[in-house]
Protein backbone atom coordinates (compact mmCIF):
# COMPACT_ATOMS: atom_id res chain seq x y z
CA UNK A 1 0.00 0.00 0.00
CA UNK A 2 1.32 3.70 -0.49
CA UNK A 3 2.23 5.88 1.91
CA UNK A 4 -0.92 8.14 0.52
CA UNK A 5 -3.12 5.49 0.45
CA UNK A 6 -1.87 4.15 3.93
CA UNK A 7 -2.37 7.80 5.48
CA UNK A 8 -5.63 7.73 3.99
CA UNK A 9 -7.24 5.53 5.47
CA UNK A 10 -5.66 6.31 8.64
CA UNK A 11 -7.59 10.00 8.42
CA UNK A 12 -10.34 8.10 7.59
CA UNK A 13 -10.52 5.10 10.51
CA UNK A 14 -10.49 8.44 12.94
CA UNK A 15 -13.28 10.16 10.98
CA UNK A 16 -15.60 6.78 11.31
CA UNK A 17 -14.18 6.61 15.30
CA UNK A 18 -15.63 10.51 15.54
CA UNK A 19 -18.71 9.72 13.72
CA UNK A 20 -19.35 6.17 15.83
CA UNK A 21 -18.52 8.67 19.27
CA UNK A 22 -20.96 11.18 17.77
CA UNK A 23 -23.75 8.55 17.17
CA UNK A 24 -23.30 6.62 20.12
CA UNK A 25 -22.51 9.48 22.91
CA UNK A 26 -26.18 10.02 23.59
CA UNK A 27 -25.04 13.12 25.84
CA UNK A 28 -24.02 14.85 22.87
CA UNK A 29 -26.34 17.35 22.01
CA UNK A 30 -28.45 16.99 19.04
CA UNK A 31 -26.64 20.84 17.75
CA UNK A 32 -23.80 19.29 17.56
CA UNK A 33 -24.67 15.93 15.65
CA UNK A 34 -26.38 19.02 12.87
CA UNK A 35 -22.98 20.56 12.80
CA UNK A 36 -20.50 17.81 12.82
CA UNK A 37 -22.11 14.75 11.80
CA UNK A 38 -24.70 15.40 9.20
CA UNK A 39 -22.61 17.42 6.86
CA UNK A 40 -21.30 13.58 6.62
CA UNK A 41 -24.60 12.02 5.50
CA UNK A 42 -25.47 11.72 1.60
CA UNK A 43 -28.69 12.89 0.86
CA UNK A 44 -30.19 9.19 0.49
CA UNK A 45 -28.51 7.88 3.35
CA UNK A 46 -29.66 4.82 4.61
CA UNK A 47 -29.57 3.36 8.30
CA UNK A 48 -30.54 -0.15 8.76
CA UNK A 49 -30.67 -1.96 12.29
CA UNK A 50 -32.60 -5.41 13.27
CA UNK A 51 -35.73 -3.23 14.51
CA UNK A 52 -36.14 -0.70 11.40
CA UNK A 53 -34.85 0.69 8.12
CA UNK A 54 -35.58 4.04 6.77
CA UNK A 55 -33.58 6.51 4.43
CA UNK A 56 -32.92 9.74 3.75
CA UNK A 57 -30.91 12.55 5.40
CA UNK A 58 -33.85 14.40 7.33
CA UNK A 59 -35.43 10.96 8.74
CA UNK A 60 -31.81 10.11 9.68
CA UNK A 61 -31.05 13.52 11.43
CA UNK A 62 -34.62 13.24 13.36
CA UNK A 63 -33.72 9.36 14.45
CA UNK A 64 -29.97 10.29 15.71
CA UNK A 65 -31.81 13.21 18.02
CA UNK A 66 -34.44 11.01 18.71
CA UNK A 67 -31.63 8.14 19.76
CA UNK A 68 -30.04 10.67 21.94
CA UNK A 69 -32.99 12.41 23.78
CA UNK A 70 -35.08 8.96 24.24
CA UNK A 71 -31.88 6.75 25.62
CA UNK A 72 -28.33 6.81 27.40
CA UNK A 73 -25.35 5.07 25.74
CA UNK A 74 -21.76 5.04 24.87
CA UNK A 75 -19.74 2.91 22.55
CA UNK A 76 -16.68 1.17 23.06
CA UNK A 77 -15.04 0.19 19.91
CA UNK A 78 -12.60 -2.98 19.86
CA UNK A 79 -11.75 -2.88 16.04
CA UNK A 80 -12.14 -0.34 13.45
CA UNK A 81 -10.97 -1.09 9.80
CA UNK A 82 -11.54 1.10 6.77
CA UNK A 83 -11.18 -0.88 3.43
CA UNK A 84 -11.50 1.55 0.16
CA UNK A 85 -12.58 -0.18 -3.60
CA UNK A 86 -9.81 -0.60 -5.83
CA UNK A 87 -10.84 3.21 -7.80
CA UNK A 88 -10.00 4.43 -4.27
CA UNK A 89 -13.30 7.17 -4.52
CA UNK A 90 -15.60 5.03 -2.10
CA UNK A 91 -15.30 2.20 0.52
CA UNK A 92 -16.34 0.40 3.72
CA UNK A 93 -15.74 1.08 7.66
CA UNK A 94 -16.44 -1.57 10.12
CA UNK A 95 -16.40 -0.68 13.60
CA UNK A 96 -16.95 -4.23 16.28
CA UNK A 97 -17.81 -3.27 19.76
CA UNK A 98 -20.49 -3.12 22.57
CA UNK A 99 -23.06 -0.66 23.07
CA UNK A 100 -23.64 0.12 26.48
CA UNK A 101 -27.31 1.01 27.49
CA UNK A 102 -27.19 3.36 30.69
CA UNK A 103 -30.78 3.91 31.18
CA UNK A 104 -30.48 2.74 34.66
CA UNK A 105 -26.85 2.80 35.20
CA UNK A 106 -27.63 3.28 38.99
CA UNK A 107 -28.90 -0.64 38.70
CA UNK A 108 -27.30 -1.94 35.43
CA UNK A 109 -25.37 -0.51 32.37
CA UNK A 110 -26.86 -3.09 29.42
CA UNK A 111 -24.07 -4.71 27.34
CA UNK A 112 -24.31 -5.48 23.39
CA UNK A 113 -21.94 -6.47 21.21
CA UNK A 114 -22.43 -4.69 18.26
CA UNK A 115 -21.02 -4.51 14.36
CA UNK A 116 -21.25 -0.91 12.61
CA UNK A 117 -20.79 -0.71 8.55
CA UNK A 118 -20.94 2.48 6.88
CA UNK A 119 -20.63 2.70 3.37
CA UNK A 120 -18.96 6.12 1.80
CA UNK A 121 -18.08 7.68 -1.21
CA UNK A 122 -14.85 10.37 -0.73
CA UNK A 123 -15.63 13.47 -1.08
CA UNK A 124 -13.52 16.76 -0.73
CA UNK A 125 -14.06 19.27 2.64
CA UNK A 126 -15.00 22.90 1.83
CA UNK A 127 -11.44 24.18 1.81
CA UNK A 128 -11.27 21.78 -1.00
CA UNK A 129 -8.41 20.13 1.34
CA UNK A 130 -9.06 17.46 3.44
CA UNK A 131 -10.68 14.22 2.06
CA UNK A 132 -13.99 13.36 3.67
CA UNK A 133 -16.60 10.18 3.95
CA UNK A 134 -19.88 10.69 2.32
CA UNK A 135 -21.55 7.94 4.65
CA UNK A 136 -24.94 6.63 2.07
CA UNK A 137 -25.51 3.96 3.85
CA UNK A 138 -25.33 3.28 8.19
CA UNK A 139 -26.12 -0.35 9.28
CA UNK A 140 -25.95 -2.10 12.76
CA UNK A 141 -25.81 -5.22 13.77
CA UNK A 142 -26.25 -7.36 16.61
CA UNK A 143 -28.19 -10.52 18.14
CA UNK A 144 -31.66 -10.92 19.67
CA UNK A 145 -29.80 -13.93 21.52
CA UNK A 146 -26.97 -11.53 22.96
CA UNK A 147 -30.04 -9.28 23.64
CA UNK A 148 -31.81 -11.83 25.49
CA UNK A 149 -28.40 -13.45 27.59
CA UNK A 150 -28.01 -10.13 28.74
CA UNK A 151 -31.03 -8.91 30.84
CA UNK A 152 -30.35 -9.56 34.32
CA UNK A 153 -32.79 -12.71 35.43
CA UNK A 154 -33.58 -13.62 32.13
CA UNK A 155 -30.29 -14.14 30.58
CA UNK A 156 -29.45 -17.51 32.99
CA UNK A 157 -32.50 -18.55 31.93
CA UNK A 158 -32.06 -18.39 28.28
CA UNK A 159 -28.33 -19.83 28.80
CA UNK A 160 -30.10 -23.03 29.93
CA UNK A 161 -32.67 -23.38 27.14
CA UNK A 162 -29.19 -23.05 24.87
CA UNK A 163 -27.42 -25.49 26.84
CA UNK A 164 -30.75 -27.45 26.35
CA UNK A 165 -31.22 -27.15 22.59
CA UNK A 166 -27.59 -27.77 21.54
CA UNK A 167 -28.24 -31.53 23.87
CA UNK A 168 -31.06 -32.24 21.28
CA UNK A 169 -30.02 -30.43 18.72
CA UNK A 170 -26.87 -33.16 18.62
CA UNK A 171 -29.11 -36.28 19.42
CA UNK A 172 -31.33 -35.20 16.36
CA UNK A 173 -28.22 -34.77 14.57
CA UNK A 174 -26.56 -37.91 15.38
CA UNK A 175 -30.29 -39.70 15.22
CA UNK A 176 -30.39 -38.24 11.47
CA UNK A 177 -26.81 -39.33 10.47
CA UNK A 178 -27.57 -43.14 11.75
CA UNK A 179 -30.55 -42.88 9.98
CA UNK A 180 -28.89 -41.47 6.53
CA UNK A 181 -26.20 -44.70 6.88
CA UNK A 182 -29.06 -47.84 7.05
CA UNK A 183 -30.50 -46.26 4.10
Amino acid sequence: MRKAEQALIEQLEARFREVTRLLYTTSIPASVLDAELMPMMAEDVTFTDPWQKGGGKETYRKGAAGFHCMFRFDFDIFQLNVQLEPDGKSGRAIVDGVMNLKQFAWLYTYPLRTLLVYDFTLQRGEDGGEVLPLIHAHEEMWSFGDMIANVPGVGALYDRFRSAFSVGFLAASALCGRLKQST
